[in-house]
């Protein structure tokens, strides 16, 4: 009786873990960044810490999993000199399909800036990179 007891015991044990696997694990939860694009929305009009810049809105329409929501941007700045910047940016709208950003960015030698963005949302989930490089504006500091 008791290795009848036993034998339902790891039978049981056995099934279960058999029945679990990582991929049950979270929601499946997905967001599908696409082509991001920016407006300027004027040259010279804001302030950075080494003097005036160029502001520009990005917009990055997205898609995702029902019941995620976007928390953050991951956000990688690039400049033509080469340097990198990688920052965590909360101050966006979004409208429910696309997301919406600004930046106050001031070119001084760099001839273009890029930015690679990366949505996060709700349980972790993050999207794919999607990229905008910016040329110099005429006039911009």
């Amino acid at each position: 009786m008791k290795t009848a007891k036993n034998i339902l015991i790891y039978t049981g044990m056995l099934l279960f873990l058999l029945g679990c696997s990582k991929d049950d694990e979270g929601s499946g939860s997905t967001i599908t960044a696409n082509a991001q694009t920016f407006e300027v929305n004027g040259v010279n009009n804001c302030s950075t810490s080494s003097g005036s810049g160029s502001t520009f809105v990005m917009t990055i329409p997205y898609t995702s999993s029902d019941g995620v929501s976007i928390e953050r941007l991951q956000i990688t700045t690039k400049v033509s000199g080469g340097d990198t910047e990688s920052k965590t940016n909360t101050q966006f709208t979004d409208n429910g399909n696309s997301i919406v950003w600004a930046s106050c960015f001031r070119f001084g030698s760099q001839d273009w800036v890029e930015y690679e963005v990366r949505l996060e949302g709700s349980g972790g989930s993050s999207s794919n990179p999607t990229s905008v490089r910016i040329n110099k504006p005429n006039g911009a500091d």
